[in-house]
């Protein structure tokens, strides 16, 4: 039997690589002076006499400040974040106790002694009373807001009634109940700029026109966490010293940022600058914004490649290795991840031209003034023209067209389709992706290949992962039973009677065959 693999993030994590938002987070909070100057002495050193210089650059381009994201950006992505994503704050806001018991994990705060110091501090019970019925939020808005139900979001607010320096603990409040209200809010402007008239005749297009009037403001609800989410680097340590004041800070920073690890859409971000590095002579601080932006995406993927992530450590990667030393065959890998982790750990075993980057790598490299994808895998990129780092593709639609990333495509389906069955990874078949799930759909539904989709174990049954694959990849539900959903436990990556996520594939594919 021969499998075929790919990876998203989510196969990384064991590695620790961060997930998209927190990756998205820590882009925003790295110094760029390096890449700044990197692309000044590039553009000194273009020939100033070539058409390439003459024609698509602009006037002096060599003395012509460059330009980075910042706060505004970084506004914006809040925004968007909200516009497109709020049913899931509002979901997570709702179950505020949830997050707070991951971000006391997180930042390993035992339990008992945070009641003990909540105590000692207020005179109460820690969970004894909430703000439920103190505290209600116009029905117009909505009428199931349950933060004030939450144990923890009533005990920083017994916190702020004390008296004391409470002033950070309050900024990490509002920005939550800013966050809260702002995801309502959005909800119900929008439906209000739909039905502003509920009837009203087709043929009288004046209606039309008195549409979209009304908007939340962004800036009132984003400064705050905007502020505290690129001011907190880091987890706040906690020791033996610690104050309750310390605990609470340091779990509304984990809250916060693990908030905008699932909601943060810098999509829309790459989707409103990647059409300026076609253009340079007309927009010269969106064009720099952008080259600037994948040159630090590139760096701080590396960075985290060689200072932060250990090989050695037990993951999907080594288990690929284990399976292909045990004799087992592999078609072809995909990736829908950035760094070269997957050749680094299994690449003696695996061909690299069996492993395809869909989403381009920190090997690849982009010319916008040709639309050519190159690839530089010992870092020597050519210096006559701009090439930017090729990532992010979902939003860069036209690299796609250029010959080497149409053929990555073509060449894992037609290796896909060689095989008997392909297994997906941490990868979660969003929307955004559609490019990638085209392919998938089509080697399901009619070349008939078997798939099975390894996730984590969690509330959610098999058969509603299976119907939400149906919905993300737009199959039919007559290829169900090519559908297999392995649960695994996340630190071990075993199944629930104890073999490895790779054998029950093995075994159920080999039951699948038979019929």
């Amino acid at each position: 039997m021969k499998l075929g693999f790919f990876f998203g993030a989510g196969a990384e994590v064991s590695y620790g690589l961060p997930l998209g938002g927190k990756f998205a987070i820590d882009l925003f909070r790295q110094d760029n002076t390096a890449e700044k100057e990197a692309l000044r002495e590039l553009l000194k050193g273009i020939d100033q006499y070539s058409i390439y210089a003459t024609k698509w650059l602009p006037e002096k381009y060599w003395n012509k400040r460059i330009h980075a994201f910042g706060k505004t950006e970084f506004r914006a992505l809040i925004e968007s974040s909200i516009e497109y994503r709020k049913g899931i704050i509002v979901e997570r806001l709702n179950a505020f106790d949830d997050l707070h018991t991951r971000a006391r994990e997180a930042c390993g705060i035992d339990a008992d002694r945070f009641a003990e110091a909540f105590e000692a501090f207020t005179g109460k019970s820690y969970g004894e009373s909430t703000y439920s019925q103190a505290i209600k939020v116009n029905p117009a808005l909505s009428d199931n807001v349950k933060l004030f139900e939450s144990e923890f979001y009533s005990a920083v607010l017994d916190v702020i009634r004390k008296e004391g320096d409470t002033a950070q603990i309050e900024k990490y409040a509002t920005s939550i109940l800013q966050l809260l209200i702002g995801a309502y809010g959005q909800e119900l402007v929008q439906k209000v700029n739909q039905e502003i008239f509920t009837e009203a005749p087709d043929d009288l297009t004046i209606f039309d026109d008195i549409s979209g009037l009304f908007r939340l403001e962004f800036d009132k609800i984003g400064n705050t966490a905007l502020e505290l989410l690129l001011k907190s680097g880091g987890k706040t340590e906690i020791n033996d010293e610690s104050t309750l004041a310390d605990m609470i800070l340091a779990l509304l920073r984990e809250v916060l940022e693990i908030l905008f690890t699932e909601v943060l859409d810098y999509q829309s971000l790459i989707d409103s600058h990647w059409r300026y590095l076609y253009s340079p002579r007309e927009d010269w601080a969106k064009f720099t914004k952008m080259v600037i932006f994948l040159n630090t995406t590139r760096n701080y993927m590396v960075k985290q490649l060689e200072g932060k992530v250990d090989t050695d450590s037990a993951g999907y990667y080594h288990d690929l290795l284990s399976m292909i030393e045990a004799g087992h065959e592999v078609s072809a890998v995909g990736t829908a991840n950035y760094n070269n982790l997957v050749e680094e750990i299994a690449g003696d075993k695996v061909s690299s031209e069996s492993i395809y980057h869909l989403n381009g790598s920190v090997n690849d490299f982009y010319n916008p003034y040709k639309n050519t994808v190159i690839s530089c895998p010992d870092g020597s990129v050519p210096t006559d023209q701009i090439h930017v780092p090729f990532m992010l593709t979902q939003s860069g639609v036209k690299p796609l067209t250029s010959i080497n990333m149409s053929r990555r495509y073509v060449e894992l389906f037609d290796k896909l389709k060689a095989g008997d069955a392909i297994v997906g990874i941490g990868y979660n078949f969003n929307i955004d992706d559609n490019h990638i799930n085209g392919l998938f759909r089509q080697l399901i539904e009619e070349e008939g290949r078997q798939f099975f989709w390894v996730v984590p174990s969690g509330s959610m049954t098999n058969d509603r992962l299976t119907r939400s694959l149906e919905e993300k990849m737009r199959l039919p539900t007559s290829v169900r039973e090519r559908i297999h959903i392995i649960r695994v436990d996340r630190e071990t990556r075993k199944v629930a009677d104890g073999k490895t996520w790779i054998e029950q594939i093995l075994v159920e594919l080999e039951e699948a065959l038979a019929e």
